[in-house]
């Protein structure tokens, strides 16, 4: 590999890859839940919120019709969710349970992973949340990134090329120069399709699927990730 292409930065994925969402707001759905006397499963609301959201955000992106901001997409999705269930909600409940998302857990071993990869390389979020929750969330968790990269800027959702693109420019490095390094397939596979190196985290052993577009190193956490780049000496 010549030296224009050694691996110099990874991005990361923010949301299901650094920080654990669920467990991050399932207290406050399940406080806020049965509060309304909701006799259901709280885990259950959250994760039709998530794919509500996900949905959005590859409509938004393949409608091309610019992009809405990922905070107010959430917010409207979680209003629906809750009104499906016949879930009566402030803006107020809405603002307490958004927030537990940026204020919860970061998965086991993500710090130790970071601070290890960090003494080798840049490190920078990359993630299809809004600039402003994205600084909120690394501030509030003390992520240890060099720097922060938001679709927003590319005015489009990952997987789409163009936020790939957006990272390259902001870096200012060629794709063989950067791996992305997520815990959802499709977005290593958007990554890769744009030229970069991928990287997948694979907690729970989830089939890759798309043979044509693999990721470059798979680990089942961030230091096993830091572990296998040091013997890679991409």
């Amino acid at each position: 590999m010549s030296a224009s292409s050694t691996l110099r930065v990874l991005t990361l994925d923010l949301y299901g890859t650094l920080l654990d969402v669920e467990s991050s707001v399932l207290l406050s759905f399940s406080q806020f839940l049965a509060g309304k006397g909701f006799s259901g499963e709280p885990r259950a609301v959250v994760r039709t919120w998530e794919s509500a959201y996900f949905q959005e955000t590859m409509i938004e992106t393949l409608l091309g019709r610019g992009r809405t901001s990922f905070e107010r997409l959430s917010r409207r999705c979680l209003g629906q969710v809750l009104d499906g269930l016949g879930i009566r909600h402030t803006p107020g409940d809405l603002d307490t349970l958004l927030a537990s998302r940026d204020q919860g857990n970061l998965y086991p071993g993500v710090q130790e992973g970071l601070q290890a990869l960090r003494s080798r390389y840049t490190l920078a979020v990359l993630s299809n949340g809004d600039l402003a929750s994205l600084h909120r969330a690394v501030g509030n968790l003390s992520i240890p990134v060099d720097q922060i990269i938001s679709a927003e800027q590319a005015g489009v959702y990952k997987p789409h090329p163009g936020v790939y693109q957006t990272a390259l420019r902001t870096l200012g490095l060629e794709a063989r120069q950067v791996m992305h390094v997520a815990s959802h397939a499709w977005d290593v596979r958007g990554a890769r399709a744009a030229g970069l190196l991928g990287a997948y985290v694979n907690r729970t052993g989830a089939a890759y699927g798309d043979s044509s577009l693999p990721p470059d190193l798979e680990a089942v956490s961030f230091p096993e990730l830091a572990r296998r780049l040091g013997e890679a000496n991409l």
